[in-house]
């Protein structure tokens, strides 16, 4: 099982809970930043992925587990993301939450309502949720918000139990959807 922190962590309690049923104590570390430790102890950075404080001000801390899809893009426009999960189900804006524990717990720009200057969605499945198989992420150009005709470009940050992917695209009116497939376990 992977654990992923953000923020200021007491390691005791984790490495307890991590290395199973060892007789002898765990030492306490306190961590700052953006982290895994997976099932046996190891530390992993992932601020590379993690929006820095700037960018948390006042949004939501984006969720993670075996499976975090991250859209990043950088106008007002309302981009879209959407995961689909091996039995089919989908996880995005009309359907935030799905039976195998995929959600949507970051909508950006949506209807060009509230418009953030640095645009995040995220889709994640908490630890031990994530069912094996294939899955497809889409990113799609669900309204222009401002006036242009430029392709939108974006970024699409995929984690896949400790893997990190990075996928660059655009969306436009003439193209307005971007697909990406995965698989758990990653091949």
């Amino acid at each position: 099982m992977l654990r992923f922190f953000r923020s200021t962590l007491l390691f005791s309690a984790v490495s307890l809970s991590l290395l199973g049923s060892s007789a002898s104590p765990a030492l306490s570390q306190e961590r700052q930043g953006c982290f895994m430790i997976d099932e046996r102890g190891h530390l992993t950075d992932l601020s590379y992925i993690c929006p820095s404080p700037q960018q948390m001000a006042g949004t939501q801390v984006l969720g993670t587990g075996d499976i975090q899809v991250t859209l990043r893009w950088t106008t007002a426009d309302d981009l879209d993301l959407a995961v689909t999960d091996p039995s089919g189900q989908t996880a995005s804006f009309f359907n935030p939450q799905i039976s195998s524990g995929g959600q949507l717990d970051v909508d950006a720009n949506a209807g060009c309502g509230s418009r953030m200057p640095s645009p995040i969605e995220n889709v994640f499945w908490p630890p031990s949720q994530a069912p094996q198989g294939e899955y497809s992420i889409a990113v799609n150009l669900f309204s222009r918000c401002a006036s242009g005709t430029s392709p939108i470009a974006f970024s699409l940050t995929l984690l896949v139990q400790g893997s990190t992917q990075t996928f660059e695209g655009t969306v436009s009116e003439q193209n307005p959807i971007a697909s990406y497939p995965f698989s758990l376990p990653l091949r």
